[in-house]
């Protein structure tokens, strides 16, 4: 997969998020795991800027 193509998958799956926790569990994970095929780093820095925390289990 190219960059492009993850950043386009990241887009059509957050607009798939209901805002509901519990059933987003699943696409949030999806969007995790692209987002460490970009940057591997975010799995031990998480990136302040983020508009999620998936780490901090909150």
């Amino acid at each position: 997969m190219t960059e492009i193509e993850i950043k386009s998958k990241i887009a059509e799956l957050k607009s798939k998020l209901t805002g509901n926790l519990f059933e987003d569990g699943e696409t949030q994970q999806e969007i995790y795991d692209l987002k460490k095929i970009l940057n591997p780093r975010i799995e031990l820095e998480p990136d302040k800027d983020e508009d999620e925390c998936l780490s901090c289990g909150s």
